[in-house]
């Protein structure tokens, strides 16, 4: 009785355990596939079938699936049936929801952050600030570096009031948000721009001016309504433009980001 009892435990711990790797193939698939797309290595609008990304990320069928139906879910792909999977191209509406959530929000973050901050964070700032700046003068490096640098400049504004959650929530909806903004720093000027706003973030802390912080915020963020109109007049076919566009069928490139200035 006793052995059986052991091999009953020993089952359904082995279930468990197969469960959580289950789980975590599918967690894997749906990050390794939304960091590919946020990060364009896949080209927006492009068609793809299963065998691609399963190819693409060395991956099985069913977790791959299960990635596409989340991704779906935050309009970063369409599911077409008997076709396959497109990657949905930018769109500018959802651009614009994604950018007026994190303003809500980090408006507040930033009140929050003025009146508590000490001085060790504004050195963590002003290191972030230097790294973008060392990045900004060698002019010709990995962007998604800059992007990730950035990122990590405003992740320490919700990490210092204990609002890492709400950092969490806007980027696992902000896709759209952080293609255009990618797309952005490939302009050199552009990162200068950022670069500069940072400076002028960090200067607006240091003197408790917390009525110049959010207006150099709004202009941080509405930057992007400036860049946008040249972005779209220079790569109009990564872009959303209204819902009976033709799609045609799209070169393959292991990073388009990197190449794709030959396929436009």
């Amino acid at each position: 009785m006793l052995e059986l009892y052991k091999g009953t435990i020993a089952s359904a711990s082995g279930q468990e355990e197969a469960s959580r790797q289950g789980e975590s193939t599918d967690n894997n698939a749906y990050q390794l596939l939304r960091e590919k797309i946020l990060d364009l290595h896949l080209r927006p609008g492009i068609n793809l079938s299963i065998r691609d990304i399963c190819d693409l990320l060395n991956i099985g069928r069913t977790p791959v699936r299960d990635a596409l139906i989340r991704l779906e879910q935050e309009d970063l792909v369409t599911l077409l049936p008997q076709r396959g999977t497109r990657v949905s191209k930018i769109d500018l509406d959802r651009v614009e929801q994604e950018r007026f959530l994190r303003l809500a929000v980090e408006e507040e973050v930033m009140k929050l952050f003025m009146a508590c901050h000490t001085p060790t964070d504004l050195v963590e700032l002003q290191n972030n600030l230097m790294e973008q700046k060392a990045f900004a003068e060698m002019g010709n490096g990995d962007v998604r570096k800059f992007l990730h640098m950035d990122d990590e400049f405003h992740k320490i504004f919700y990490r210092v009031t204990d609002r890492l959650f709400s950092f969490q929530t806007i980027n696992n909806v902000g896709g759209h948000f952080r293609r255009i903004r990618l797309l952005s720093c490939r302009e050199a000027q552009n990162i200068k721009e950022i670069v500069a706003q940072h400076e002028e973030i960090i200067l607006a802390l240091q003197t408790r001016d917390t009525k110049e912080l959010l207006y150099v915020l709004q202009k941080h963020l509405f930057k992007l309504d400036r860049d946008k109109k040249e972005l779209i007049k220079k790569y109009p076919s990564l872009f959303k433009r209204n819902i009976n566009e033709d799609y045609v069928n799209i070169p393959w490139t292991d990073d388009f980001f990197e190449t794709f200035q030959s396929f436009l």
